[in-house]
Parts: C-alpha cells; sequence; structure tokens
C-alpha cells in the first residue's frame, strides 16, 4: 500500500507535545509522517517508521524564527500530500510562500498567559495568520468561535489509561499532574488545608499529591505553605515526572484534581488530564470550565468554584458521595476519549478526506 506523505511542523521538539505524539504514534501504519521540530537539547524520543528532523536554536530570537520558518519552507518543497502545521509566529508566510500546497493548521489553544494585553495581542495576530488558511482543525467548538470560523473540523484531545485497577475509595487520595503555570493550584492548597481543620481530618487521613512544576515560582510557593504549616506528611510535592512514570500515581491515587482557573482563555480548553483521570477510573474534582462540565457527570466527580473554599467543600462532597463511585464504571464509560480511539475516529478520517480530494 503506498502511503500518503504527511509532513508535520511544531516548535515543540518531537515527543514533548503530547497530542502531535499522539498523532504519529496511532497513524503511522496509514501515513507515511516526517516531523520538522526546534531542537530543545531534551532527551530524543524516537517513534519507528517517523522521520523526525529538527532545528537549532543557537542564535538571537529574531534570526531562529527566521531560521524555523525558512527551513519549514524548504522542507514542504520535497513534497508531501498534506502539510499539518501548529502556529507559531509567522505561519501564515509559509501558505503565501506555497500557494499550490495542501495545509491543515491545527490550532489547540489561544493565549493563555496572564498579562491580559499580551493575551489580547497574541490572539489577534493568532486569528489574523489562521485565516489565511482555508482547511483548519481545533480542538474544540468553543475554540473555533473565537476565531470566528464557520467551516472547520473538530479534532478533540484523547488522554492515556494508566490505571486498569478497581479503587477502593475507602481513605482519599488526591493527585494533581499538570502544570503549575499560571492555574492558582496554591487555591487547591489552601483548600485541602482548611478541608483538614474544619472536618478535623487526622494527620494521614486524606492525601494530596501534586505533580508538575512551572518556569515561574508557583512550586517553591506552595512548598512553603506546606512547610510553614506543617503539611508535609499529608501533601506531597512531587515535581515534574514523564508521562512513562505516572503509572504508580495512578494506580496509588482515587481522586483526580482538574483545577483549572475559571478565565475565558481558559473556558474552551479540554484539560488532557481530567480524560486520563476518568479513563483510568479515577472520580475528579473539578473546577466549573464549559468543558468540564460537558465532561464530567455526576457519578463522575464534582464541579466546583475556582477558589480554596470551593475546593474545600469539593473534597466534603466527594468523601460524602465516595460509596457511590465505581471505578470500573467511570473507565467504561469513558474508554472513548482514548487517544488511540480518538486518532482513528478523527485524525485518520480528516487526513485522508484532506488527502484525497
Amino acid at each position: 500500500m503506498i502511503k500518503n506523505k504527511i509532513l508535520i511542523l511544531s516548535s515543540a521538539q518531537f515527543g514533548y507535545s503530547t497530542t502531535t505524539y499522539k498523532y504519529c504514534e496511532y497513524s503511522l501504519e496509514q501515513f507515511e509522517i516526517t516531523y520538522l521540530c526546534w531542537d530543545y537539547n531534551l532527551p530524543r524520543i524516537e517513534l519507528p517508521s517517523v522521520t523526525v528532523k529538527y532545528i537549532s536554536r543557537d542564535s538571537s530570537l529574531l534570526k531562529r524564527n527566521f531560521t524555523l520558518l525558512h527551513t519549514f519552507h524548504k522542507e514542504i518543497q520535497n513534497g508531501y500530500d498534506l502539510i499539518f502545521l501548529t502556529y507559531v509566529r509567522g505561519i501564515s508566510f509559509i501558505k503565501i510562500l506555497n500557494l499550490n500546497s495542501r495545509f491543515l493548521m491545527y490550532i489547540d489553544t489561544f493565549g493563555v498567559m496572564a498579562n491580559a494585553k499580551k493575551r489580547w495581542v497574541y490572539d489577534a495576530i493568532l486569528k489574523l495568520e489562521v485565516s489565511f488558511y482555508s482547511n483548519v482543525a481545533v480542538i474544540s467548538d468553543g475554540l473555533a468561535k473565537r476565531l470566528g470560523r464557520k467551516k472547520y473540523e473538530i479534532l478533540p484531545l484523547g488522554g492515556m489509561c494508566f490505571n486498569n485497577e478497581p479503587k477502593s475509595f475507602e481513605k482519599l487520595e488526591l493527585l494533581y499532574v499538570g502544570t503549575l503555570e499560571n492555574r492558582r493550584i496554591i487555591d487547591c492548597v489552601k483548600g485541602f488545608h482548611k478541608y483538614l481543620i474544619k472536618y478535623e481530618i487526622e494527620q494521614n487521613g486524606v492525601i494530596f499529591k501534586i505533580i508538575g512544576d512551572s518556569p515561574n515560582h508557583e512550586l517553591e510557593e506552595i512548598r512553603q505553605y506546606v512547610k510553614s504549616n506543617n503539611l508535609l506528611e499529608t501533601i506531597h510535592l512531587i515535581g515534574y515526572v514523564p508521562q512513562k512514570e505516572l503509572n504508580p500515581y495512578f494506580k496509588s491515587a482515587n481522586i483526580g484534581v482538574s483545577f483549572v482557573p475559571m478565565e475565558s482563555y481558559f473556558e474552551y480548553q479540554p484539560p488532557t488530564k481530567t480524560f486520563e483521570y476518568l479513563i483510568s477510573g479515577l472520580p475528579v474534582i473539578a473546577t466549573g470550565t464549559y468543558e468540564n462540565r460537558k465532561l464530567i457527570t455526576s457519578w463522575a466527580g464534582v464541579i466546583i468554584n475556582d477558589n480554596a473554599d470551593a475546593f474545600c467543600e469539593g473534597i466534603a462532597k466527594l468523601q460524602s458521595k465516595k460509596i457511590d463511585f465505581c471505578s470500573e464504571r467511570i473507565r467504561k464509560e469513558y474508554s472513548k476519549y482514548t487517544w488511540k480511539k480518538a486518532v482513528a475516529s478523527h485524525f485518520i478520517p480528516i487526513i485522508k478526506n484532506l488527502t484525497s480530494n
């Protein structure tokens, strides 16, 4: 079988964007894939049959961004049936310089920086650049609406299953996995602390494990709060853990924490970890963003506001409902959201349709 040649252009080093990695992993039998990206000098991840080409970042910001776009343009000249692009600054020039090539522009986020002015500028430029492309895919209808697109494809996020064992809910063990940057996880920590005090929970009566880091000082802020309030036995700060090493934490925990600030720029961002908690059989305590409310049913968790008091009461609600939770039911009902199924039902059909026209 002759495979269609697909070129993926991304600023993320191969293997460090879960989305594009999973697209490659579960479609490599269907397509001949080349992945072109920055070299961040991170350990190199490989997939059989996927050709990865790296671009050095050893230059000034302006020069290396020019180098990235220039290298993208040169690679397209090698002839591909479809070019799948993720957003980088200046991506509209790739379309202008390659009018006869077939593209699929993929958008999975708008600006999520805390500074409103920077966010506005980023979003305005992104919308302008994306308007050059006729074929656009987004992760949710809400993002398409923000883009102002009437014609678009949906490429939903998926998740990995990190646990297949049934869960006991006799003693709650909460797990947060994800970035700490601009997520206000300190509010979860303060809410957890309030819960311990208000409901007079004994040391080790409930555990909260936090996995993640950020380029800023969020982890240090949390660490100082935990230490100064003598919470080291109940709140465990793990730091960054590679995805392939997460299984033991999902097997130990029985509650997933999906705490996304309820800001407009997060409203239509489905959190990957929400899927992964549920696919792994963990009920979820989640903030009430549009995407979380759409996903989480009453028998699979609780929805809360994005503050410490709400997190405190959310844990209490989980405690009162724990007799009703069934990890097997949760895992079975949400198994349709695995990456393998998401790629098979959306990514592969969309790529095949575009390459056949």
